[in-house]
Order: structure tokens, then sequence, then C-alpha cells
């Protein structure tokens, strides 16, 4: 297992901290400024990026995602959705020319959604929460309501369409299930919400390239959450491309964050699973805390979830 970070700016001083702290694998976060000419990654810009990484001594492991504009067309099937696939399988051919062996990517009609950005835990830092009671009312979010039948039916579409194209440019695709994991909300259907969706989304197009990014915290907020049968079953198949592990205290439909030591899951037993199944990724902390006196970037949070899966990670390994 890898030690990994998100990355969301790519800067000198926060490749030295990653470097500093034990990381080996960084997923950096997509942005504009990595744009071509049209609603693309460039493959320069990625060759670049892949270059500036490795100068620092990491692996750039995968790229997080694209921006949601450039494909809201593909998951409400409007016009121009064609167009939009059309420059997606352009980023994932790009991604592959340029080395980076995973993108990222969610179906989320809205997006990812709390309730509150301020809830305090232990010692008085700031997490963000769910309560699923404020959101029953929500105005429409979207463009328009979708309903689960027509957004599965645009995701089939989608997904017929890039994993021919990952496969061949040697892209594995990850997807991330959406957070919360509860449906509906705002107006929109949220499809990856447990196993047996994820399951239905693998057996729709079986392909090398057809996998997951594995978030335990969206795992355990399932309302039938066992997030060490998961591990097992996805695992089992080797469909787990890298893994946010984080933790959390509660589970749909209300749930706050953590720190990684003090949620709801057992971490060091979910290491020895992943140890089990033959998990070899990058493992990323997520959802970081406000603790008092922290940078922008987070350095003290998260040199603190680094440090607990470096010691996991070797405690883990060193049991038969």
């Amino acid at each position: 297992m890898k030690v990994g970070m998100g990355m969301r700016e790519v800067t000198e001083e926060n490749l030295q901290f990653a470097k500093q702290i034990g990381v080996t694998d960084l997923v950096a976060i997509a942005s504009l400024e990595l744009a071509g000419e049209g609603p693309y990654l460039d493959y320069l810009k990625l060759v670049q990026l892949r270059s500036r990484v490795e100068a620092a001594g990491l692996r750039l492991a995968a790229i997080q995602n694209v921006p949601h504009a450039w494909y809201e067309q593909i998951i409400y099937g409007m016009p121009g959705r064609d167009e939009q696939i059309a420059h997606y399988c352009h980023t994932i051919d790009n991604v592959g020319r340029a080395g980076i062996p995973i993108l990222h990517y969610n179906f989320h009609a809205v997006r990812v959604w709390r309730t509150s950005n301020h809830t305090r835990g232990r010692g008085g830092a700031l997490f963000t929460s769910y309560d699923h009671a404020l959101m029953e009312d929500a105005p429409l979010a979207g463009p328009r309501e979708i309903g689960a039948d027509e957004l599965w039916a645009n995701y089939a579409h989608f997904a017929r369409t890039i994993m021919p194209v990952a496969e061949s440019a040697g892209v594995k695709m990850a997807l991330h299930p959406d957070d919360p994991p509860i449906s509906p909300i705002a107006g929109a259907a949220c499809l990856f919400v447990d196993v047996a969706s994820f399951q239905r989304a693998l057996d729709l197009v079986p392909s090398p390239s057809n996998g997951l990014l594995f978030c335990q915290g969206c795992f355990t907020e399932m309302r039938s959450g066992d997030v060490f049968s998961a591990i097992r079953h996805f695992g089992g198949q080797g469909k787990v491309f890298y893994v946010h592990f984080r933790n959390v205290v509660g589970a749909m439909p209300r749930f706050r964050e953590s720190f990684i030591d003090s949620g709801d899951i057992d971490m060091f037993k979910a290491m020895r699973v992943w140890k089990e199944v033959g998990f070899d990724g990058p493992m990323i902390p997520d959802h970081l805390p406000h603790v008092v006196g922290d940078s922008a970037y987070r350095h003290r949070a998260r040199a603190h979830a680094i440090g607990y899966i470096k010691a996991l990670i070797t405690a883990a390994e060193a049991v038969p």
C-alpha cells in the first residue's frame, strides 16, 4: 500500500511538504489551469505537471475529476452531450498519453452536499456534517429534475462510450460514490449510494479500466454500510484503484466527519482488510478538519492524518 495525498494547488511548498512527511503518490485535482483550447485536459500541461511532481521525488498517481461544467450535459442528457463526451474522451486519451494511470470521476447530478461546515469535534476542531432533515425541502439545484431511471440511462451511455477509450489509453477510471449517499437531493437522483449500485456499474461495462475510488467515509455513511464487507467485495475483484482513507461518525440520514483516529471505523482493522485483499494502491486522507493554527492548505491536519496512515500501513504489514 502506498501513502498518497490529494493536492488542489500543486506548489513547490506543497510538493516539498508532501515529500517531507513521507508521501509517495500524489493525486492532482484537475483545474482550469490544465485545460486545453477546449473543455478538455491538455496533453502538454499534463506532461509538465507529471514532470514537476516527479522532480519533487513523487509519483503522479491520478488526476481527480474534471470541472463539472464539462460534463453537465452528459449527466442530464441535454443538447451538447455528444460533444461533451467527445471532449471527455480527449481528456482520457491525453491522461493516458501523459503516463498518468488513473482518472477519478463522479456522476453527481448536483454536487457534494454538507449542511454544516462548522460542526465541532475533538478539542473544538471544525468538521463538516450532513443532516438530511435539513435537505428534504431543498429547492431544485440542477437545470431540471432528474430521476434514477433517466440518470442510469445517461450513465450507461457515458460509460459504454468512455470505457473502451480508457482501456485503449491504459487509463483506469475510478468512480466515486455520491456524497452523501442518499437519494434524491434537491430534485436530483443520486445513483451511487450502495454496494449494489457500484456492482451494477461494474457489470454494465466489464473492463479492466472500470473500477472505483473507494471512499471509506461514504461506504460507512450508507444506510446498509458495512465498510469491511464492501472492501472485501470490491477489493477481492481488484476493482479498487485508490482509497479515500477517512473516518466518520454516524450514517445516513446524518453524519459528521472526524479525525482519522476518532470515528466509527476501526481504521487498523480496515487497513488489515485492505492488506487481506491484496490492495497496493494509494491511501489518501480526505475531508480534513480545521485545527488551531493551521495553514490554508491544512498542513497540520494533513500531517496528522498521513502520519497515522503510515503507522497503520507499517503495523498491518508487520502482522502475519
